[in-house]
């Protein structure tokens, strides 16, 4: 049978709107995928220009900090600045207010025009340095995904954490070799002695620490790649004063921490060269190549002029004093100029080079004004660094007066010769004045004769008239240069007929130690014969750091030279800007053939090594106490080393260290 279809009608529009249900539905897959492409492109494009800004901004803090220590304020307005520049924000920021972080962190808010805002989290960590937490965030307008958001915008957030100045990567001690770690025999650092070594700094060790008797007192971390703790008398006290724990802020304690191996800085190696030398009777040394081994006994002074010195076959001082600190005759007492220092630097170890000068009234052509005049003296000498000569001047001498009473007197001023000093200055007080000046330069005096070192040349010394002293003596009448319109004045350029003098020098570290050298400045402040006063290559006086320190050494030893310095002995020597502050260098892998001597350094009573002892492939052991009599060393790097006899402090200071290194993203 057939069956029959049968036909129904279908209401008028439905298949119209079957349509516009579909186009709808691709509508929104076509917009959601357009604001995929687009707004996502372009969220991804911000988050990427926002993590860039807040990562140049964590590294702007810690460089500012490092450029100001202790400015927390400009490095975090520093980070703000280049976190707007990077981002185009040119409208200032309304901040909550720029603070220092105490002993726990501050947070600093800023909001920019456009609503971006800026969150710095600021915590100074003592010797892990200071850490800046910086987060940022703001609204992306969107375009296609409006619709699909009931029109609010997205929030974009980056986060980045900048740290600087942690100890960790420029120690005070730091042992490179990894023995007693992972199986492998020895130790790295051994303290055997008695009493404690003490170190302002942090200590790393790749390898063990062994302590067989003695103890170890660091303010700092300590870092002993395999150890947890160290078996020992060991202790952490509080960063950067040494006080004992509980510490009070600034200072934070120090901890010991594991897990970490430092890897050798490979600083470069100085540029070698100049002159082939020998140790003769003349005090001065000169930089040059040393191709004997200079053996130094008898107590004797040898002054070190600047540059590089090349010790070919090693260096051994067995019983003198040797220095490139440039000193004045008669050093003052630190609290009284009218008294002399006892004892004198160049008094060290026995010896007898401390210049001293005496006045005395003589007749002259001249009439000089009537009553008491008051002098002081300093020493200069020139030095050179890559073609380029810097005069170098020391801290005043003690002030002696002498009183003029009868027309035509003259004043002689004789001086018995400090080492180093090429000439002397002669800064004079008007009658009245007194020992408290001012002072203005009246006259330069030249050392004529040879500074020697004989046997026994130096017992008579100081001789400020005829023979018996080897160093030799020096005198000038002054009478024009004393007569009006003679006069201090403060605003002469240092050289200058009239101008003050430097600043004098600071108090002892310790009873029975010489006088310590006058603190940093510009122009006649600080020091501008040592380590604290630096030349531009104008050449002009400024404030450290700048380029060059005149009168700076560094101390070289190529592939089987030693250096070795025993209790009988003393070196107080600094190195300089031109040298990265590295005293002793050694070279190791990176800079082969490697030198795996086995160093000595030891001290009688007053040594110092102001910058680095780097030697990464040798041994070195440190047997005095007296070895580290300054307030700021560059610390020591070497493979492995030992402390033995009456445990010394060791206090590094940024100051005469290598260039550290720069802030670095740690998150």
């Amino acid at each position: 049978m057939r069956l029959a279809q049968r036909l129904v009608p279908q209401p008028a529009g439905t298949q119209d709107g079957q349509a516009i249900v579909l186009i709808a539905l691709m509508l929104t897959v076509l917009i959601g995928m357009a604001a995929i492409a687009i707004d996502g492109a372009r969220a991804y494009s911000v988050r990427r220009d926002l993590q860039a800004a807040i990562d140049a901004a964590a590294l702007t803090a810690g460089d500012k900090l490092q450029q100001s220590p202790g400015n927390y304020t400009g490095a975090e307005q520093a980070a703000a600045a280049i976190f707007a520049s990077n981002l185009r924000l040119y409208s200032a920021p309304s901040c909550s207010g720029w603070v220092s972080p105490g002993p726990a962190p501050v947070t600093v808010t800023c909001t920019y025009g456009d609503g971006t805002v800026l969150t710095q989290v600021v915590g100074a960590l003592g010797p892990q340095g200071s850490q800046f937490t910086i987060t940022a965030r703001r609204n992306l307008d969107l375009q296609f995904a409006r619709i699909l958001t009931n029109g609010a915008s997205p929030t974009l957030a980056a986060t980045s954490t900048g740290n600087v100045n942690n100890r960790l990567y420029t120690p005070t001690l730091a042992a490179l070799n990894q023995a007693g770690c992972g199986g492998a025999g020895g130790t790295a650092i051994t303290v055997n002695g008695s009493g404690t070594l003490n170190v302002n700094g942090d200590v790393v060790s790749n390898g063990s620490i062994t302590m067989s008797s003695g103890s170890l007192r660091v303010a700092g971390d300590i870092y002993a790649r395999c150890q947890s703790p160290i078996p020992g008398s060991v202790t952490n006290a509080c960063y950067s004063s040494g006080a004992s724990t509980p510490c009070t802020y600034p200072d934070v304690a120090g901890a010991t921490r594991p897990g970490f191996r430092l890897a050798d800085p490979n600083f470069p190696p100085p540029s070698l060269g100049g002159l082939s030398r020998s140790v003769t009777s003349v005090v001065a040394l000169l930089p040059g190549n040393y191709a004997a081994l200079p053996i130094l006994s008898g107590s004797h002074c040898w002054f070190m002029s600047g540059g590089v010195y090349n010790f070919q076959a090693g260096f051994i001082n067995l019983g003198d004093f040797v220095s490139n600190e440039l000193k004045p005759p008669d050093e003052p007492n630190a609290v009284d100029n009218t008294l002399r220092a006892s004892p004198q630097f160049w008094d060290t170890n026995g010896v007898r080079c401390a210049g001293t000068f005496l006045l005395s009234k003589t007749t002259s052509a001249i009439d000089i004004p009537d009553g008491t005049w008051s002098f002081v003296l300093t020493s200069l000498r020139t030095d050179t660094y890559n073609g380029v000569s810097y005069t170098r001047e020391s801290a005043p001498s003690m002030c002696q007066q002498v009183t003029t009473n009868t027309h035509f007197d003259g004043i002689e001023v004789s001086v018995s010769n400090v080492p180093g000093a090429t000439s002397y200055n002669i800064y004079v007080a008007l009658p009245g004045s007194g020992c408290a000046g001012p002072f203005g330069l009246a006259a330069n005096l030249p050392v004529s004769g040879s500074v020697l070192n004989t046997s026994a040349g130096t017992s008579a010394c100081p001789n400020v008239t005829g023979g018996g002293c080897s160093l030799g003596n020096e005198s000038i009448t002054l009478s024009t240069q004393l007569v009006p319109p003679f006069a201090p004045n403060g605003a002469a350029a240092a050289g200058v007929t009239g101008s003050y003098p430097p600043d004098g020098e600071t108090a002892p570290l310790a009873a029975g130690l010489p006088n310590q050298n006058p603190a940093r400045g510009p122009g006649s402040k600080g020091d501008r014969a040592n380590e604290n006063n630096c030349e531009t290559l104008a050449p002009s006086y400024a404030s450290c750091p700048a380029p060059i320190s005149p009168g700076a050494v560094e101390l070289y030893f190529p592939q089987g030279a030693c250096l070795a310095t025993s209790n009988g002995a003393d070196d107080y020597v600094f190195s300089g800007y031109q040298y990265n502050w590295v005293t002793v260098f050694e070279p190791g892998p990176g800079s082969p053939p490697a030198n795996g001597c086995a160093n000595l350094l030891g001290a009688q009573g007053n040594s110092g090594w102001i910058g680095l002892v780097y030697m990464p492939s040798a041994y070195l052991a440190v047997i005095s106490p007296y070895t580290y009599e300054v307030p700021g060393t560059g610390g020591i790097i070497a493979d492995s080393m030992g402390f033995g006899g009456t445990l010394p402090t060791i206090k590094y200071s940024s100051s005469y260290a290598p260039v550290p290194p720069a802030s670095r993203i740690t998150n």
